[in-house]
This record gives C-alpha cells, sequence and structure tokens, in this order.
C-alpha cells in the first residue's frame, strides 16, 4: 500500500483459490489499487456502493482461469485514493478510460454491478468499441424515462438523501457499521445471514472520513446534477449502445425498482435482460453461482443458451 496521501490502512483481505497480485496504478494523479489474477484477455470487474473489490471474491477465482481478471477499487473506495472532487459518473467514466489505456488496453470486458454498471454504459456510449462485452447486475439503463408513474420507485432512494446531506451523511457513514449493515441485509435476500466479518470489510472503509465524505460527495453530486438530466431530460438519447450487453437483475432490490427498467429498447443493438425473482440488490453476494455461470457463459460463448440453476 502507498505510504503517503493512503485514506485506508487495513489489511488487504484475501480471495480462497486464487493467488492475487495486488498494486496501485496512477492515472494521473489518482492511485488506483487494483487486485489481479490469471492470465488471458483483460476482464475488468467494477463494484458498486458500499463495496470495493472484495465483492468479486467468487468471481475471481473462476475468471481467472480464462482471463487476465482485474479488479480496481473505484475512486473514493477501498484502497484507491479519495480526493475532495471527482464523483460525477462522468468523471468515474474517465477515470476507467484511464486506467485501460495505463494499463496497455485497446478493448476490455466488464462484468460489473450497480455503480459499475451504471459507468459501463455510459463509457460504452461514449467510447465505441472500447468495452467488447459488458455483463452487468441490478442497475438500470441510462435511458429511463422519469413521469408520474416513477414516484413510487423515487420514493426508495431514501438512503441517498441520507448518505448525501452535507456534514451529516459523512458522519452517518462514520460512526458505526450498523447503517451499511442495514442496507446489505435489508430484504433478507440472501440465504442464510450476512457473517458480521463480510460486512465489517466493506463497512470499515467508511471510518475513513475521506472515504466517508467521497461516498457523500457520489450521492450528493447524482441527485443534484445527475438525476433530472439523465432520467428527465435525456442526457443520453443521442447515444447508442452498440456494445454486447446483458444484465441480471434481482427483482427483490430493496432500492431500485423493475419500474427503471423501460424506455430503453431504441438505444440498445444488442441487449438482454434476465430477472431473478428471489434476489434482491446485492445479487452478487446472494446468488454467485448464478452470475459466475450466466457471465462465463456470455463472455465465453455468447450466442448460446443457458442452463437454469
Amino acid at each position: 500500500m502507498p505510504t503517503t496521501d493512503s485514506h485506508l490502512q487495513q489489511p488487504l483481505p484475501s480471495v480462497e483459490g486464487v493467488e492475487l497480485q495486488h498494486r496501485f496504478v496512477d492515472i494521473g494523479g489518482l492511485l488506483v489499487h487494483l487486485a489481479e489474477a490469471g492470465q488471458g484477455p483483460p476482464l475488468l470487474m467494477l463494484h458498486g456502493w458500499p463495496q470495493h473489490w472484495w465483492m468479486w471474491r467468487k468471481q475471481i477465482p473462476p475468471f481467472a482461469e480464462h482471463f487476465r481478471v482485474i479488479a480496481p477499487d473505484l475512486r473514493g473506495f477501498g484502497w484507491t485514493e479519495a480526493p475532495a472532487s471527482g464523483y460525477l459518473k462522468e468523471q468515474l467514466v474517465d477515470d476507467l478510460v484511464k486506467l485501460i489505456r495505463a494499463l496497455g488496453y485497446r478493448q476490455v470486458r466488464l462484468l460489473t454491478h450497480d455503480w459499475g454498471g451504471w459507468i459501463g454504459y455510459i463509457a460504452s456510449v461514449k467510447y465505441p468499441g472500447l468495452i467488447l462485452q459488458h455483463y452487468a447486475t441490478n442497475i438500470p439503463l441510462i435511458w429511463t424515462k422519469i413521469d408520474w408513474r416513477m414516484i413510487p420507485a423515487t420514493l426508495r432512494f431514501g438512503y441517498m438523501l441520507r448518505i448525501a446531506m452535507p456534514f451529516f451523511g459523512k458522519r452517518l457513514l462514520q460512526k458505526n457499521n450498523d447503517f451499511v449493515a442495514h442496507l446489505l441485509t435489508r430484504g433478507g435476500t440472501r440465504k442464510g445471514e450476512w457473517p458480521q466479518e463480510e460486512i465489517d470489510v466493506f463497512a470499515n472503509q467508511f471510518r475513513d472520513p475521506q472515504c466517508a465524505a467521497a461516498s457523500s460527495k457520489l450521492y450528493g453530486q447524482f441527485l443534484l446534477k445527475e438525476y433530472l438530466p439523465v432520467g428527465l431530460f435525456g442526457r443520453y438519447k443521442k447515444h447508442r449502445m452498440a456494445t454486447p450487453t446483458r444484465l441480471l437483475f434481482g427483482e427483490k432490490d430493496f432500492a431500485l425498482a423493475t419500474s427503471w427498467l423501460r424506455g430503453y429498447q431504441k438505444y440498445v443493438d444488442d441487449f438482454q435482460l434476465e430477472y431473478v425473482p428471489d434476489a434482491g440488490h446485492f445479487i452478487v453476494d446472494e446468488r454467485p453461482e448464478l452470475v459466475t455461470e450466466r457471465a462465463m457463459q456470455f463472455f465465453l460463448n455468447p450466442n448460446g443458451d443457458h442452463n437454469d440453476f
């Protein structure tokens, strides 16, 4: 870990069944932490909130048998630096593009969740050809139209408001792990309980004031500067998505209603959506074997049929 300007000092967790390499890449003033394994064409795994690279602990070993797996921490998360600015989603897309170029790749595949998927969608439309394939989980596309029918879905964003509140949002994340634990376990859709040690691996990052402030800005800027431009004014309606993309969506998502998954059809060239009735927002943790099977099938045999679990 870097000894200068490192915002987080907790030990790096291990991943059973694979030998990981950890390193930091400077992408123009931001030190990005990477966990890497395997050999082959590059496959980037992008996490969402409130997690970091370790959310892919069940996917890294099997995918490392076929790909060079690269699991970065996004700006402000995990072991990547958390500067005071840069949390608009298009700025996070810029981070991704700089990282891909710094690693020397022209094209990559993406396996994503939550904000990682949103970043992947925007990168696909703004940088055609950069993303070879994209498999996303529980994140709507970027063409949803906001109207009166979306009021119930929008009310689910109450947790975002709490995180985004100046001063109070940061303190909420810092003071203990209860808030993060509540969101991870909300709905009880994971078979068995979340082990406390897993919750702590993710929640402990917010004990650091810079990391907590970063998440507050992430949601604050979304609510103030991105939500209406994207949903009401159609920021991305001039763009089409040519990247072959698949979305696996747990229907019991406490945060994102299935009503967000409409209005995208005329903007995508190769897109398929699969609902999972018995899964919630954290589908990667709840149904890791399903995520692995579906994504592996897509990346290795995109035109083949899948087997149901």
